[in-house]
């Protein structure tokens, strides 16, 4: 399992130990700077201070024995005095003759598998050339800033217990809110406090007490449909048991007979409620979906009008398609089925024999309008926003119905994001829903 605390300290410390490494080699390459400057200086003030430097006799090269050899003092400055015609007057480092080098002023010169810095000046007769090893000055350099890495290489496991409870500390709040969260009941919604809190912490707590409230929402609807559901479905259920009853108690074939054609209707009552039910459930707003996808309204009319056809011409109404234009929807092709099919079968329904049902599907502007007209008993303008709500019957009206049609409808329009309107048919006879929704192109 990854550790938040784990990952902040790996980074810290690799912080800490990297900007470290990166003092020092910054301090390395200023320290060499800074040494050579001095140290370059340094071998013009002792070429200078030997200009009126006593010399001895000059140095026989073939008596010294050392041209080849290092001495064990290799940090130590080496003066050379050469006279005009060559011959060396004076040499600090027997054991380390460099050659006399042309040029004057400062330079750098590779000798004997050694960088050297070298200042060569010229004064009466003879040549002053004084030289330095450069490792005394990278040595020196490196001294300066490993002792700058030190500290860093010592606090490094200071510093990680300080972090390690720092972050601890500043992370206590998400372990407060895991532990509340840990031992509430599934039904606790509440909201999380949001007072002293970290700011950091903030947007996560607000997350979550919106988060609860959407569950909390959606199992209080949750509760009210089984709580209605519950009811609707006793009154069919009781009146199967009934008519149960009353087909065992028929004495005669013909008073059982028509008691089983009570029940026949009485099963397909509650088997009609159940199918609502269960599609209401399946078109919950808070239901899992996957990504929309572009539907075709046309192929979708067509489809239903060839389901349907058959019911409304056993019934003697006249279903048909009277507009229909190209149109294009972002959606779920199965529910916009359910949502067609239940305006059609409201439709078929409540329109008696000889009626007719015209669909009409059409594009204004970039909206892709459905109209369903029937002309049936319509529905009072009074009772036209109500019958959008779950289980709700017109008084009066035809009680085989479940009272969940035009709430699925409702429900799937408001997924998409559409618009739904009752209004009377042509010459005030019937109804007229009319569903727009955003076309795509």
């Amino acid at each position: 399992m990854k550790s938040i605390r784990s990952r902040l300290l790996a980074w810290l410390l690799s912080s800490l130990l990297l900007a470290g490494l990166l003092a020092s080699a910054v301090t390395y390459f200023q320290a060499r700077e800074d040494v050579n400057g001095v140290f370059d200086f340094q071998l013009q003030r002792i070429a200078a201070s030997m200009k009126n430097h006593r010399l001895p006799q000059p140095v026989d090269l073939r008596d010294t024995g050392s041209l080849d050899g290092e001495g064990d003092e290799e940090g130590d400055w080496v003066v050379q005095i050469w006279r005009n015609d060559g011959t060396l007057m004076y040499g600090s480092r027997p054991d380390l003759l460099l050659p006399r080098y042309p040029e004057r002023g400062l330079s750098t010169r590779s000798w004997k598998e050694k960088d050297w810095r070298v200042y060569a000046t010229t004064w009466r007769d003879r040549t002053i050339q004084v030289a330095q090893p450069l490792d005394v000055r990278r040595e020196m350099a490196a001294a300066v800033a490993f002792r700058v890495l030190i500290p860093v290489l010592v606090l490094i496991p200071l510093l990680g217990v300080v972090i390690r409870i720092s972050v601890g500390r500043a992370l206590r709040p998400l372990d407060e809110i895991g532990a509340s969260l840990e031992t509430r009941g599934a039904a606790a919604m509440a909201p999380l406090p949001e007072r002293d809190l970290p700011g950091e912490v903030i947007p996560l707590v607000k997350a979550l007490n919106n988060l609860l409230r959407r569950l909390g929402e959606s199992m209080e609807v949750q509760r009210r449909f089984v709580a209605d559901a519950a009811h609707e479905l006793r009154t069919p259920l009781t009146a199967v048991q009934l008519q149960l009853q009353l087909v065992e108690r028929a004495t005669s074939a013909e008073e059982r007979e028509a008691e089983l054609v009570q029940l026949e209707r009485g099963v397909q009552r509650a088997s009609h409620l159940v199918r609502q039910l269960l599609t209401m459930a399946r078109v919950e707003p808070d239901a899992v979906r996957e990504p929309p996808e572009p539907v075709a309204l046309e192929e979708t009319v067509h489809a239903v009008i060839a389901e349907y056809a058959p019911i409304a011409a056993d019934k003697n109404v006249d279903l048909g398609l009277a507009r229909s234009e190209p149109a294009t929807v972002a959606g779920y092709p199965a529910d916009l089925r359910i949502m067609l099919s239940n305006l059609v079968d409201n439709a078929i329904r409540f329109t008696p024999s000889d009626g007719r049902i015209d669909l009409r599907l059409s594009l204004r502007g970039k909206d892709a309008v459905l109209e369903v007209e029937d002309t049936g008993t319509g529905i009072p303008p009074e009772d036209r926003d109500r019958v959008f709500d779950r289980f709700y019957r017109r008084h009066g009206g035809d009680t085989r119905g479940s009272g969940l049609g035009l709430a699925i409808v409702k429900s799937i329009v408001d997924r998409h994001g559409g618009r739904i309107t009752l209004d009377a048919g042509d010459g005030g006879r019937g109804l007229k829903v009319t569903v727009t929704l955003d076309s795509i192109p």
